[in-house]
């Protein structure tokens, strides 16, 4: 019984061990610290012999550099195992620059792949660690397909993040089976190395703003590069002194070098733009000035509008109610008829806004101002020409446009510098909707650190 007892003990001890050392390298596994011996462990055992055939059509579908597959099996808990090994064997010494074929030190290691027909692919690949021949600098050689200290292969994070930014971490990481901390690791080392550098060959600035916050007047100021549509800056606020803080930091060889900076018609960016950079030509955007005669345009619709269903309710008979009636019936959803471009109507909108212009005089005239203004923007070539033309239509509009006539004689100097290179924020209102459309795909962001991370990866990764 002693000897059976010992037997039967010494067994339980065995599987309870065999069971820790499985669990143990079924987790070294998932954290990618799998050993040489572990790998031959877990592997199922049936050895696969692949024929030199089969390693040369999964070495082209593999499609890495300068790599081989030396062995492959498959496992059902993860996926494909594949050994790779290095077709070059020297390695340039960092210190030095000069090559070296001496190894100091095998480390095996397991990274994750793209997948395979719907498989998940580990990598058993062997990082050296070289010694110079010259120097007898140590050092660890570098791979073109992972990154030092990575669990995942760069075309894997790559594609991880651009499913992040194109949905959501939760739902990215459900899909890769990976951890949602791994995800916002990957983000977070891009992160780094895309850290914006001064901007270069910078001629052509556009400052803008979108709100973080829709209707909380929340806003972050958005600084854009007019000539290359490249996103040069995301700040938390726009104020003249966070503007300036961040622009001294890009340096006075940077800031020399900026010719125009294209604005919309608030004081703030204009003193930023005077103080950083003087020698710069301060230009206002065009669409801004029209989306200011558009909204005076409205005030204009809205009053006369007011005014008809007054007389309306006030006039007696038949006759005189009808002839109200019909007039509140053509000013009726007539807004967007008339703040539309004229040469972009459609042939229904043409007839609505003959008969809404035909009844309201005073809208008439309104539109009619509105549309010579945009002709003037269209066909002048040089600021003189502008100068004139749009002080001969003040004279004119000053009593139908009192408030953006005002703003216009308030920024006529900048509003007359378009005609010089005709600069306009086209590209920095299309850079604005992309990050609005980041900001709604995410459903906001708490932190906006984190908003500026997701607008550079997206930014760098489609460019």
């Amino acid at each position: 019984n002693k000897v059976k007892n010992k037997f039967i003990l010494k067994s339980t001890k065995s599987f309870c061990i065999g069971i820790y050392e499985a669990s143990t390298y079924y987790f070294d596994l998932l954290k990618g610290n799998l050993s040489a011996s572990s790998y031959q462990y877990i592997i199922n055992e049936e050895k696969i012999m692949p024929s030199n055939s089969e390693l040369t059509l999964l070495t082209k579908c593999l499609d890495l550099d300068d790599v081989k597959v030396a062995s492959y099996g498959f496992m059902n808990e993860f996926g494909l195992v594949i050994s790779i090994e290095n077709k070059c064997q020297e390695a340039e010494c960092p210190k030095c620059k000069k090559k070296t074929n001496r190894v100091n030190r095998n480390d095996s290691q397991i990274i994750r792949d793209l997948p395979m027909m719907g498989k998940k692919v580990y990598l058993k690949i062997n990082r050296r660690q070289m010694r110079c021949q010259k120097c007898g600098h140590k050092f660890v050689e570098e791979l073109n397909y992972v990154k030092k200290n990575r669990k995942f292969t760069n075309r894997m994070i790559e594609k991880i993040i651009k499913e992040v930014i194109n949905s959501d971490i939760r739902n990215t990481a459900i899909n890769n089976e990976v951890s949602e901390q791994e995800i916002q690791t990957m983000l977070k080392q891009k992160g780094e190395e895309l850290k914006k550098e001064k901007p270069v060959g910078l001629k052509k600035l556009g400052i803008d703003e979108i709100a973080l916050v829709k209707g909380k007047k929340n806003y972050c100021a958005v600084l854009v590069n007019i000539e290359t549509r490249e996103l040069v800056g995301i700040l938390e606020k726009r104020s003249k002194e966070e503007l300036i803080k961040y622009l001294k930091e890009w340096g006075k060889e940077v800031l020399l070098g900026i010719e125009e900076v294209s604005i919309d018609m608030w004081k703030p960016y204009k003193t930023v733009a005077e103080e950083v950079m003087p020698q710069a030509e301060i230009v206002v955007d065009r669409f801004h000035l029209m989306k200011l005669i558009n909204e005076e345009l409205d005030k204009v619709r809205k009053r006369v509008k007011r005014e008809m269903e007054v007389a309306f309710k006030k006039a007696k008979g038949k006759k005189r109610k009808q002839e109200f009636k019909n007039k509140l019936e053509a000013i009726k959803k007539s807004k967007y008829v008339l703040v539309k471009n004229q040469e972009n109507l459609e042939e229904e909108e043409e007839e609505k806004l003959k008969i809404v212009l035909q009844e309201y005089p005073d809208l008439r005239r309104v539109y009619r101002l509105k549309e010579k203004l945009r002709q003037i923007f269209n066909t002048c070539n040089n600021w003189a020409d502008g100068l004139l033309r749009i002080t001969n239509w003040l004279r004119r509009a000053t009593s139908y446009l009192p408030e953006s006539c005002g703003t216009i004689i308030r920024w006529l100097g900048e509003i007359i510098a378009y005609f010089d290179n005709r600069t306009t924020q086209g590209v920095v209102e299309g850079i604005n909707n992309k990050l609005k459309l980041i900001k709604r795909r995410s459903y906001g962001f708490r932190n906006f650190n984190n908003f500026v991370l997701r607008c550079d990866l997206s930014f760098s990764l489609t460019s």
